[in-house]
């Protein structure tokens, strides 16, 4: 019995997933790859994933193998009504003032290492007086702690799936930041963080 349904079972996957003779062309689209995040010209760079629809501010990629409405990702215009500039601080100070307080944080000593490394730079790259430490976690995945360099406190920040944009004389933090086209990247699937 269950060779009989292991057999049936397969026969209808097989049956399923056959092309059936339908092939779609395409020409070449711009695709912005999910590493790098710059844009390059390609010929069916993925297979079945191309360009569905596209307007000044939208890009919209999906399967045009299979079904035409199944979106992958879009791609939006970023067009920030608000800039560095709107949060910029009066003071920067370089100094430590504090060592670094690992117990101020639960997660902190599972990153001690990239935290001492971040803590012992010689200047401040956030907000005047903080340490923005960032790391890889995975693709796409990038974790970040912040840390007081004058208390020495060990606080919480954002995930990022493409990086940070931040200045070390503005508190504006940026996660996510578009492409140097000002587009940025949306997904159907998206992680709890």
């Amino acid at each position: 019995m269950k060779t009989a349904i292991a057999i049936l079972t397969l026969t209808i996957l097989t049956l399923s997933c056959k092309d059936n003779g339908k092939t779609v062309t395409t020409e070449n689209t711009q695709i912005i790859g999910q590493d790098s995040l710059t844009n390059t010209q390609t010929k069916n760079s993925r297979q079945g994933i191309n360009l569905i629809h596209e307007t000044e501010n939208l890009k919209l990629y999906g399967d045009t193998t299979i079904d035409k409405d199944k979106i992958s990702y879009a791609l939006v215009k970023f067009e920030p009504y608000i800039g560095f500039d709107d949060f910029e601080i009066n003071a920067i100070d370089h100094k430590k003032y504090a060592d670094l307080d690992l117990k101020s944080n639960k997660g902190a000593s599972n990153f001690r290492t990239r935290l001492r490394e971040g803590f012992s730079a010689d200047t401040a790259n956030f907000a005047g007086h903080y340490s923005f430490v960032y790391w890889g976690c995975g693709s796409p995945c990038q974790s970040s702690l912040l840390i007081d360099r004058k208390t020495g406190k060990v606080y919480d920040s954002p995930s990022a799936s493409v990086g940070y944009d931040f200045r070390v004389n503005s508190r504006m933090l940026i996660v996510n930041p578009p492409d140097t086209s000002g587009f940025f990247m949306t997904t159907v699937f998206t992680a709890n963080l």
